[in-house]
């Protein structure tokens, strides 16, 4: 039921091209936890993703993702010269060319020093990011059974089948991204350069060492489902007038969506602005079967879709 890849951002907008995922294809209760386990096992919950279904988690993930990365600071040019001239150094010292070592320090410290004087305030520095997506394909309902199934197990103290009982039930994107401190830098370097003057290469080769490792990782999880219905709600609002059967359709669905996301944990911070989207999509509803004009319903609804996945990033 769960499906998990490890992307760069190269490779983002090939997501799903062949991924096989899980989806509930019963609508039975789970009567037999042993039996449940079983199917899970032996694949009797799998189907292929359709086409249609693919393309809009391709591209749900790839638009977030490209959302993300153009509100990250880029770093200067000169930084990323300061800090592969530093990385440069290590290699260098490793070789005991300590002369080169020295010229290529110097230039690291060259690049850092005009990278400060164009932002003098220069703080963490995005370097690396990579994304996770982990999808679960399987509808609401079988959400609640494998809940109450679990809990059922719980009360027996079968708490390791449990466990993997509800691990499927994650339906994220997740965003990593590595930072340097920029701020460390340019002292660091100048240490380890008067180390290799005074002939501590060790002691050099430690100080830079010591600032490549100082990383911060900070990781951003934004909820499929979430996603997911605000796609919907889009291509609903782009339906032509007569098409109330596809706009409606599509709504119903947005809102499953929704309550997976409640469903899964995601809207414990959220619970109001949930609640509100929710209720517009209701009222959308009800104004479509009428004769009533939705577009300025729909941009309001887009809205409290984009309010809410800011929140979340």
């Amino acid at each position: 039921m769960r499906t998990k890849l490890t992307l760069s951002l190269i490779t983002t907008a090939l997501l799903f091209g062949t991924t096989t995922l899980l989806a509930n294809t019963s609508d039975k209760n789970i009567t037999s936890n042993e039996t449940y386990m079983k199917d899970v096992k032996d694949g009797k919950f799998k189907k292929e993703v359709s086409k249609k279904e693919t393309l809009r988690l391709n591209d749900v993930v790839k638009n977030t993702v490209k959302e993300h990365n153009d509100l990250l600071k880029k770093p200067s040019k000169e930084f990323i010269s300061g800090l592969n001239n530093t990385v440069k150094v290590l290699g260098l010292i490793k070789s005991n060319k300590i002369e080169e070592a020295k010229k290529v320090i110097a230039q690291a410290e060259k690049d850092f020093t005009t990278a400060f004087k164009k932002e003098p305030k220069l703080g963490l520095i995005p370097i690396r990011e990579n994304t996770d997506v982990i999808s679960f394909n399987g509808s609401a309902k079988l959400i609640e059974d494998i809940k109450e199934s679990a809990e059922d197990l719980l009360k027996h103290n079968d708490t390791q089948l449990a466990i993997d009982m509800l691990a499927p039930l994650q339906d994220e994107v997740i965003i990593n991204i590595q930072y340097v401190p920029a701020y460390l830098y340019p002292k660091a370097i100048k240490d380890a350069s008067k180390a290799l003057e005074d002939g501590k290469k060790e002691l050099a080769f430690a100080t830079i060492v010591t600032v490549l490792e100082a990383t911060q990782l900070d990781t951003i999880i934004v909820p499929i489902p979430l996603l997911t219905a605000q796609s919907m709600v889009l291509e609903a609002s782009k339906l032509e007038k007569s098409h109330k059967k596809e706009a409606l359709k599509l709504l119903q669905t947005a809102q499953e969506e929704l309550q997976k996301a409640v469903l899964l944990g995601y809207t414990k911070e959220y619970k109001s602005d949930y609640k509100s989207i929710d209720k517009a999509i209701d009222e959308l509803e009800t104004e479509i079967k009428g004769k009533n004009v939705v577009v300025k319903l729909y941009e309001d609804l887009l809205k409290k879709f984009k309010d809410l996945t800011d929140k979340q990033k």
